[in-house]
């Protein structure tokens, strides 16, 4: 490692200990570290943060997504997944650690103009125990005590189709929760934990774990013929996306044909934050699902 990587590296580890002094014997707890549930604590977080974006307080957003930043995660990876894998996974982490900085507020600031139900899941058998390879290894950990939480913002849209935007996966980590992607930890790849080899074409990622890496999402408009037969479903589609998070390549794989369309229009418009690999951005051949739902019959388009 170089000076001043080395010296960056420092910086980041003092400043995210420098945090945790809030955390243990403040006379004044943060809003989001009131004591409660896990879920009651994550909600609160969650609000903090959409709060702040909201009100352009550009300060105080940082703040919150710095602190969900893993201090001394060389430790704690190596702890909670192993020695062979805990390794491979810091180091992913650690080069992802720029990306946190600048673009968790980002996220957050997207999530803030969405109106939704939070909703926070524990990562746990059975939910999740087809998706891999990322749920895969939360479970794993799981099994030895740690406890994950998967963080979604819920939204039904005015023409009636239903979508979770995700906020991560969350842990605790020195008193405070802390959050966690699976592209960052190197897990977003079919088969395990990025092995630090060359990449010469788009990695497979799991549509699960790719929703997690969304930054623009545009809900499709429900055709009115499919809103008055009472067709809802879902489409999915395979894409290839550029190095930049934007649409690549996209096809149809399965759906009504009077969903298919307008699935098509919207999601062209998707992007999302862009995959790296051994530092560098890669492009991502994943899926995507948009599902058509009713929330009453013969509703009309706004």
């Amino acid at each position: 490692m170089s000076g001043v990587a080395g010296r960056r590296l420092v910086g980041r580890v003092m400043m995210a200990t420098l945090c945790l002094v809030p955390f243990v014997g403040a006379a004044e707890p943060r809003a989001w570290n009131e004591g409660g549930t896990a879920a009651e604590e994550l909600l609160r977080l969650m609000k903090a943060a959409t709060s702040a974006a909201r009100d352009g307080d550009q300060a105080k957003l940082k703040e919150i997504t710095h602190e969900l930043m893993i201090p001394n995660y060389e430790t704690w990876f190596k702890a909670t997944f192993g020695e062979e894998d805990g390794v491979k996974m810091a180091a992913a982490y650690q080069k992802s650690l720029d990306w946190q900085e600048n673009g968790l507020p980002k996220l957050f600031e997207g999530l803030a103009k969405d109106q939704g139900e939070w909703q926070v899941k524990e990562v746990k058998e059975p939910e999740i125990s087809a998706m891999m390879p990322c749920q895969q290894a939360l479970l794993k950990a799981g099994k030895n005590g740690t406890a994950f939480y998967w963080v979604s913002l819920e939204m039904t849209a005015s023409s009636g189709t239903k979508a979770g935007q995700s906020a991560g996966y969350y842990t605790l980590v020195e008193g405070t929760y802390r959050r966690l992607d699976c592209v960052e930890m190197g897990l977003g790849i079919t088969g395990g934990v990025a092995s630090g080899g060359p990449w010469t074409g788009p990695i497979r990622v799991g549509g699960n774990v790719q929703a997690a890496r969304i930054i623009n999402r545009v809900q499709p408009a429900y055709p009115e013929k499919a809103r008055k037969d009472g067709i809802t479903g879902t489409v999915r589609l395979h894409v290839i996306l550029a190095k930049d998070g934007t649409m690549k390549e996209l096809e149809l794989v399965s759906g009504h044909p009077l969903l298919a369309q307008a699935a098509l229009d919207a999601v062209r418009q998707w992007r999302y934050q862009p995959t790296l690999l051994n530092g560098s951005p890669v492009e991502v051949d994943t899926t995507i699902d948009v599902i058509f739902a009713l929330n009453q019959p013969h509703t009309p388009n706004p």
